[in-house]
């Protein structure tokens, strides 16, 4: 069935939103102030989802998506709006999952503009990525949610050219070797491949089945120009938290060297970095500037603790990694400032917490939201001042809803830390009333 349909807004994921006969439809790829035909692909008792078949009033905000795989992937669901207007419409999707959720009022909260990316092409320099078989070629790939569609991931333009160089030149060796995929009944062939671009060197770790690599491949690996280390994880587990595993060095060094403002980091292979890091290194700033005023803190999921080791006051880092936090002790063995513990948060918030000589909490959040353990003992250690972070606007707002009763809202900041998504990295700062 087709209809045509008057958008009136964005939704939290990126698809425009409109009504028909007073009920929602969720159309992906429409824009507000457009009018269109869709075909409704979905019914409930209280939406619709549609189909968008052609637009008949098209918004003055609508750009043509620079991205050849654009109509079939779901990396990207805003290309198809000016840059600038993604900012300003994550800002109001962040404000109107805050109304939604909580009872605070925003014109008493500073809230400025979404800082952009400053790269909205070539930001991405850390991928996990899947090996497929495509066509005849070995290759990196990833299969859309709810269909059979393959997005080949050595063009994708948000990466970093060199990871894409990277890829490409691994497929063609992959290929010619002859490579497997990884064939679950016998637990062989290759799996995934996680790559990480620090300062132009290239850190890659195969995870595969039981046969692993073969040394002469990872031999014509290591002519790839930037490849500066190379690894492989054995894993046959059916999860895929696969640095949960050992890793076996194939080649390289156990460390390669990130600066940022003349500091000097070294980071292994397991650990993690955000994948848009130049907007990370943002982040970090923007977060001391809300810092000004502590003296005690502790920080949880602090990584490798990019953040924890620009800090002068006290603190108190903790992730549930342990491979995080032997990088960051590597990295901090002369700043006596910092304590870096590796355990499980709720039972170290607890620890800490009870303490009540600590004014300020600092969470790192991804899309995840708070444990019920976190949320209680923020109440119970009357914790001055809270810095939270989160890429989820109404997880963020769901939490903060959890807090209202304590904490005023004081200040938003927002980052684009995901060009043409609808994920927003938004700090909040907390203080208790």
């Amino acid at each position: 069935m087709k209809k045509n349909v008057e958008i009136k807004k964005l939704g939290i994921n990126g698809e425009g939103i409109g009504y028909i006969d007073r009920k929602i439809i969720f159309v992906p790829g429409a824009l507000p102030e457009e009018e269109v035909v869709v075909e409704i692909t979905k019914q409930t008792r209280s939406f619709y989802e549609g189909k968008l078949i052609k637009i008949i009033k098209r918004s003055k905000s609508r750009v043509i998506p620079r991205c050849k795989a654009y109509d079939n992937c779901q990396g990207c669901t805003l290309l198809h709006l000016d840059y600038y207007k993604q900012l300003t419409a994550k800002k109001e999707a962040v404000r109107e999952a805050i109304r939604k959720y909580t009872q605070y009022d925003l014109n008493e909260t500073v809230f400025k503009d979404v800082i952009a990316s400053p790269k909205q092409e070539g930001f991405i320099t850390s991928v996990n990525l899947p090996i497929v078989e495509f066509k005849g070629k070995i290759t990196f790939g990833i299969y859309q949610r709810d269909s059979k569609y393959l997005t080949l991931m050595t063009k994708c333009f948000k990466q970093h050219p060199l990871i894409n160089e990277t890829l490409a030149a691994l497929e063609n060796i992959l290929t010619n070797n002859k490579c497997q995929i990884y064939n679950d009944k016998f637990k062989t062939g290759l799996r995934f491949i996680k790559v990480k671009l620090i300062d132009k060197q290239i850190q890659l770790v195969f995870i595969t089945g039981r046969d692993g690599i073969d040394r002469k491949i990872v031999s014509q690996i290591t002519e790839i120009p930037h490849v500066a280390s190379v690894y492989m994880s054995i894993n046959t587990s059916k999860h895929q938290e696969f640095d949960d595993s050992g890793y076996t060095k194939l080649y390289g060094p156990s460390h390669l060297e990130l600066y940022n403002d003349d500091k000097k980091y070294l980071v292994s292979a397991k650990s993690k970095l955000p994948e848009n890091i130049a907007v990370y290194y943002k982040q970090i700033q923007c977060i001391k500037m809300m810092l000004q005023d502590s003296q005690k803190i502790i920080s949880l999921n602090c990584g490798i603790g990019l953040l924890e080791s620009n800090l002068e006051q006290e603190v108190i880092a903790i992730d549930e990694k342990k491979y995080h936090i032997e990088d960051a002790k590597i990295n901090n063995k002369r700043k006596e400032n910092i304590t870096f513990i590796a355990g499980d948060l709720d039972q170290k918030i607890v620890i800490y917490a009870k303490k009540k000589i600590y004014d300020t909490l600092i969470i790192q959040n991804e899309r995840f939201g708070l444990s019920e353990t976190i949320i209680n003992s923020i109440k119970i250690a009357k914790i001055k001042t809270i810095i939270y972070c989160c890429q989820s606007y109404s997880t963020l707002a769901k939490d903060l809803a959890e807090l209202e009763n304590n904490y005023r809202l004081e200040k938003i900041v927002a980052l684009d830390s995901s060009c043409h998504n609808s994920y927003l990295t938004t700090i909040v700062k907390l203080v208790r009333k």
